[in-house]
């Protein structure tokens, strides 16, 4: 949705109500409240609305302490007052946040918009560098930290989970740091993160999957820092729905860059799938997905009659020949949702960490 679309329609809800917390028209428009409050600030600016804590007022009902109005829900609680007035007002100062992400082309553009976004509504300056390893990466910190950045976001090269070293780098960075599609491990101290509940995704998948009447659902994946999630994810929705594990024929695993595993992987599919062995598959990625419908049809399976696909991140799903029904990650809320929880972090330094997960939402197409 459009800023100028989302604003309208906040004008729209705040006419129609009186008033309106933030938490609500975030909901309501399928959008992280940071950005709704971006939208706020610029109609605020305008004249169009009234900014009060923990919402917005038609400027005719202005408060200068408390929600009220006839749909609003009354007046915040004493409890909920601290936390929304903390996380609606301007910070005190203009924040340098530093972003390290590992890819410019795929997945991670829409993570990096949504944090400039939100770097921008909180009037912080943010820089961005790409990676691409772990040397890179750290070297590309160390700048930052020498340019004089308050803190940062990064999307690490190694999963904290399963790297000690890079556990331990994190735990010893000199500003706060919040991970964004990275989790963190037991020890990494104060490090907060935000990223996709890809366990949750895989089980969106299955679940549209059977309700179309399939029950031989197979995984293929890249092996990448997203997999034993999906694979934990995949493995949780057979069981919760009833469903038997893969043949050990079907196959499971891709090589990236290889299109000569590609093309095995697909024979050993199509086999699968005329023994009766396979009717539907999850394929992680996108980039994967597109060439493997094409050889798949290429060797007489037609998608879906033979095979239903449902691919994960929704990058390039819409535009296969037919096009895919895809899980898509929140990606520009968790870029938003995590600069949103750094400035938090900057401003107050003795709140509890917060480790955020945020669902993926299911894209059905065709």
């Amino acid at each position: 949705m459009l800023a100028e679309d989302r604003q309208r329609a906040i004008v729209d809800a705040v006419r129609e109500r009186g008033s309106v917390r933030i938490s609500e028209l975030a909901q309501e428009l399928n959008v992280a409240a940071v950005t709704v409050r971006g939208d706020v600030r610029e109609l605020a600016r305008r004249g169009k609305v009234t900014r009060v804590h923990g919402g917005v007022a038609w400027p005719s009902e202005r408060s200068e302490d408390s929600l009220s109005g006839p749909a609003s829900g009354g007046a915040l609680t004493p409890a909920e007052e601290p936390a929304d007035r903390h996380a609606s007002r301007q910070p005190a100062r203009t924040y340098s946040l530093g972003m390290v992400v590992p890819h410019s082309s795929y997945y991670y553009p829409e993570v990096v918009s949504g944090a400039k976004a939100a770097a921008e509504s909180f009037g912080a300056t943010l820089t961005v560098e790409v990676s691409q390893n772990a040397f890179a990466e750290k070297a590309l910190v160390t700048r930052m930290l020498r340019s004089g950045v308050d803190g940062l976001l990064l999307t690490t090269a190694e999963d904290p989970r399963t790297s000690p070293a890079t556990e331990a780098w994190l735990r010893e960075l000199p500003v706060p740091v919040v991970l964004a599609e990275r989790r963190v491990g037991f020890d990494t101290g104060a490090v907060e993160h935000v990223a996709t509940n890809h366990e949750f995704g895989a089980y969106l998948a299955l679940r549209h999957l059977t309700a179309m009447g399939r029950e031989r659902i197979a995984l293929l994946q890249f092996a990448t820092l997203t997999s034993p999630m999906l694979e934990t994810g995949y493995r949780q929705a057979l069981a919760a729905l009833n469903l038997e594990p893969r043949s050990s024929e079907v196959p499971s695993v891709l090589s990236e860059n290889d299109p000569a595993d590609l093309d095995d992987k697909c024979a050993q599919l199509v086999r699968c799938v005329k023994s009766g062995q396979v009717d539907a598959v999850l394929v992680h990625n996108d980039s994967i997905a597109l060439p493997l419908v094409s050889r798949l049809q290429a060797s007489g399976i037609r998608v879906p009659d033979d095979l239903a696909v449902v691919t994960y991140d929704d990058e390039l799903a819409a535009l296969a020949d037919p096009p895919l029904t895809a899980v898509a990650p929140p990606r520009r809320a968790v870029g938003a949702e995590a600069v949103e929880l750094l400035v938090r972090r900057l401003e107050n330094p003795d709140r509890p960490a917060h480790h955020l997960m945020l669902r993926p939402a299911l894209n059905v197409r065709g």
